[in-house]
Order: structure tokens, then sequence, then C-alpha cells
């Protein structure tokens, strides 16, 4: 918003605790890694403010709470090999798929996104927790 008021295209990014397990991966390795752009465009603007995940953490906490099912295809249990729809399953051992999913339907795009994030926010910003060493919430 600050960058709107300005007329100013802006950029955020943050790296998170581990709760996505990388494509081929069978364990956390990186967080949501959130997006944000701003753009002014006359009277309208664009604004994009997104995880680099298949969704936020909490939408499945929500579904936990709730005792619901998740989607397949937003997490995976322990083995990190496997879509689960159980939210418990995510919750504790397993995690949430990077964007786009599972390796079959290109979930390595939202990796290398979520990777992009981690890089500029952990590994040149240097700081000494990176990917599964970011302290969780």
């Amino acid at each position: 918003e600050m960058a709107l008021k300005e007329g100013l295209i802006g950029f955020a990014f943050t790296n998170t605790s581990p709760f996505m397990v990388p494509t081929r991966a069978s364990a956390r390795a990186g967080g949501t890694n959130p997006i944000a752009c701003y753009c002014p465009a006359g009277r309208d603007s664009f604004q994009l403010d997104m995880a680099t995940t298949t969704v936020p953490v909490g939408k499945v906490e929500v579904c936990h709470r709730k005792g619901q099912p998740i989607p397949a295809g937003w997490g995976v249990d322990r083995s990190g090999t496997r879509s689960t729809t159980d939210p418990s399953e995510v919750m504790v051992g397993g995690g949430l798929t990077p964007l786009g999913g599972l390796e079959e339907t290109a979930g390595y795009k939202g990796y290398g996104l979520n990777m992009m994030v981690e890089i500029l926010c952990g590994v040149l910003s240097g700081c000494s927790h990176v990917g599964p060493d970011v302290p969780p919430w």
C-alpha cells in the first residue's frame, strides 16, 4: 500500500518456517514463502498476495479444527510422497505441497518460486536460519 500511495511498484517476499515438502523430497524444507506485488494502474491497480504452496497453512488448520477433509493435492502424509485428504496427517509430520501440487501436476514450478523467495530473503540477506532451519512461529 505504501508503494501504491506513491505511484510506485512494490514487491515483498519473506521466507517462513518449514511447512512445505519440496518436489521429490520426503520432509519439510521450506515455508509458505509468500510473494506480494502491487502495481498502480490509473484508477485500478494490480495486487497479488500469494503463498508459494498450494494453499496457506491456515486453510489446512481450519479444516483440521472442523474435522473436515482437505482437497486432494493440498498436502502430503509423513512419507512426503503420498497425497492425503486428512489435515491431521499434513499438520503432524506431513506438509503442504508446492504451488502446483505434486510432481505430475507441475509442483516443481511452485517449488522453484519457493526457493527463489528462500534465496532472496534467507541466503542473500545473510540470515543464519534458512530452509528447514527457520524457527517455527
